[in-house]
């Protein structure tokens, strides 16, 4: 499904391709979320690395690219980097660098001493990225004046987004999504998380001032987003602008 002519989502994933730029994109990883839960006293099967690769395959058997982005929040724990994550990280860098020409990796909030790993693979990370006009960032920071230079297509992550669907009962059933419109900025792409783990904010039932991001809060009318569901088991699911949801 394309969302604008050069953006279009590989379904049923969440992870875009961008021809003009030959580049696929990936946002909100949380490599080694299960070690963090199990510290926390949370025991979680060790599942997720292996979804995810499982996930790059498929897309790649769909799309293939000459380079990659991760979007920011590549591991999961902010204080430091723990055995499990570093092993998971360095894995995937090695399994991108094979699949890949370049990988690029976008800080995210998360991230803190991920350089420890990508410096031993000749990875680079950057605060934000522009290529061609589309301006990649994590999206847990306000853009300065020189990043909002020259941009047509804001990408980012961070928010999360699911649907909350609810049925007549109470049941409730969360959908990842991803949101597209415009800003203030130009226009606007939220990605949904890879992560099989991190659920973020349910958008059609929170109010904007809880968004986590401060660009969502702060630059864009959020009602006037459109949102995508995003599911392995159904494909795509055109959910329409989140003003429409949040009257039912």
């Amino acid at each position: 499904m394309k969302l604008w002519d050069s953006i279009e989502i590989i379904e049923p994933y969440p992870a875009i391709y961008i021809e003009g730029i030959d580049c696929i994109v990936i946002s909100d990883l949380h490599l080694g979320y299960e070690g963090i839960m199990a510290e926390h006293g949370i025991m979680m099967p060790k599942v997720q690395f292996d979804e995810e690769v499982d996930m790059l395959e498929a897309i790649l058997a769909k799309r293939r690219s000459r380079r990659i982005i991760l979007n920011g929040d590549i591991k999961h724990e902010f204080s430091t980097t723990s055995y499990h994550e570093f092993r998971e990280v360095a894995d995937l860098l090695q399994y991108l660098a094979r699949a890949f020409e370049e990988v690029t990796i976008i800080k995210g909030n998360h991230d803190n001493y991920i350089e420890r790993v990508t410096s031993r693979h000749g990875i680079g990370v950057f605060g934000s990225k522009n290529i061609g006009g589309f301006l990649f960032v994590h999206g847990h920071k306000r853009l300065t004046k020189g990043q909002s230079a020259d941009v047509k297509y804001l990408i980012i992550g961070h928010e999360h987004p699911v649907m909350a669907l609810i049925d007549e009962v109470g049941a409730k059933e969360r959908v990842s999504c991803f949101l597209y419109g415009n800003s203030s900025i130009g226009k606007i792409l939220v990605m949904p998380a890879f992560s099989t783990l991190a659920y973020g904010s349910e958008v059609n039932l929170i109010p904007q001032k809880e968004w986590l991001s401060p660009i969502l809060r702060e630059d864009v009318e959020t009602d006037s987003l459109s949102s995508v569901g995003v599911s392995l088991d159904t494909g795509l699911l055109n959910f329409g602008k989140l003003r429409n949801l949040r009257q039912i």
